[in-house]
Parts: C-alpha cells; structure tokens; sequence
C-alpha cells in the first residue's frame, strides 16, 4: 500500500479544506476492493462506542475515547498530469475508474500502541490493550483487534488500519484465524481493565496461571480516574 498526503476540498465551499491521506493498493484496486479494510474500521468504531461505555460503568474512566478514521472509497475519473509525472517517477500504475481509500489525516505522534502479537501495561498501552481484550469478550471469543496503530491527544485514541484475528478468518491477509487469537493472548498481559473480560483459554474471567497478578489501579494511573460528572 502507498500513502500520500493530501486535502479535500469542499463542493459548496471551496475554501474549506480538510487534510487526509489517500491511500493505493500496489495494483488497480476495483471498486469493492477495499471492502475489508473498511469494514475493519467499522466494526472497530462500533465495539469502541462499547467498550468507551464498557470504561465508564464498571472502572469509572470517563476521560478515555477511542475512535477509529472514517475510511471512504473513491473512484477516479480522472489523473492530473502531475499526478502521472509523480506515478512514472515511483514506477507505480494509474489506472482508470480505479478505486483509492480516502481518511482523515492524523496529525501528532504515530504510534503502534497494541501490535498483532503483544503489549504493554503503561498508562496508554493499558487502555488499548484492554480495549484488544474487550473486542474478543464483546463478540464472544469470535475475534480480537489488534494492530491498534494511530495518535493519542489528551487521552482521545483515533486509530487506523487495525488488523482482527477471526475464528473464520474473514478479515483478510492480516487475519491468522484462531492461531493469530492464541497468539495474541499468549502475549497479552491483562491488567485492573481485563477484570471479569474472558479469555480463550479456559473462557474463564480469573486470573491467568502463568502471569503475575494484575497491576492495580494506583500502578496504572497514579493521578486516579476523574471523578463521575
């Protein structure tokens, strides 16, 4: 995949613009052939909504988001010139009607906060990781989301082109079906956040035989969670 900068200008108000990045498959994307990667974003959105509820009502965390872009398809009618000198020099095709993926540009820190395999327990990794954990508890041990892979700006995650480890293995070539799952928990490390989340082991909501106990609240967020609004 090629990633370029860019900005969309808006029809009935040319001066307001928004910046994104567009994005390439390696060869002529048809429409349709960014279904996966969008439907990843979407089901991400919808268990982060969840899990944001999930924070509020048993850990009294109010201050956490986590979002995910809002990817949309494009089709091209039409390549500028420049853009045709650009593709020439990166030896990349253009091709006609060909489909591209517009998102939201991030601005900050990119970051990796939970990859496929494995995370930490510091206070940002903590929630990511947790929310990773909570995805395979929500859809009842079906899959788990990781790869969890964008900006943080005071305390709102906005995350991007997430991978899922599925049981049916749906979600494309980043989807390594229940092994990716065992993997993944293998390497997970639950905290105060995982409380009463079940994982694929033995389905249980104790504590895992093989890892210390989880790290308390205080160790996690030394400040304490805000207090209810």
């Amino acid at each position: 995949m090629r990633v370029f900068k860019g900005v969309v200008y808006h029809k009935r108000d040319y001066f307001t613009r928004t910046d994104v990045v567009v994005k390439k498959q390696q060869g002529i994307a048809k429409p349709g052939d960014w279904k996966l990667y969008i439907d990843r974003c979407t089901t991400g959105q919808r268990l982060a909504s969840k899990f944001i509820r999930h924070l509020q009502t048993n850990h009294n965390f109010y201050q956490y988001k986590v979002r995910f872009v809002k990817p949309i398809e494009a089709i091209i009618d039409e390549w500028s010139s420049v853009t045709a000198i650009v593709a020439r020099f990166l030896k990349f095709k253009l091709g006609k009607d060909e489909a591209l993926l517009i998102e939201e540009r991030l601005h900050g820190k990119f970051v990796t906060f939970v990859t496929n395999c494995g995370s930490g327990n510091n206070r940002d990794i903590a929630v990511l990781s947790a929310f990773a954990h909570f995805t395979y508890h929500e859809s009842g041990g079906e899959l788990v989301f990781c790869n969890l892979q964008g900006v943080e700006d005071q305390d709102v995650f906005t995350l991007t082109n997430p991978a899922i480890h599925s049981k049916d293995g749906t979600y494309g070539d980043t989807d390594l079906g229940s092994e990716g799952i065992d993997v993944f928990f293998q390497h997970h490390v639950c905290t105060a956040l995982c409380i009463n989340l079940s994982r694929p082991d033995d389905d249980s909501t104790g504590p895992i035989s093989n890892q210390e106990p989880p790290p308390p609240y205080e160790e996690l967020f030394p400040d304490g969670p805000p207090p209810v609004p």
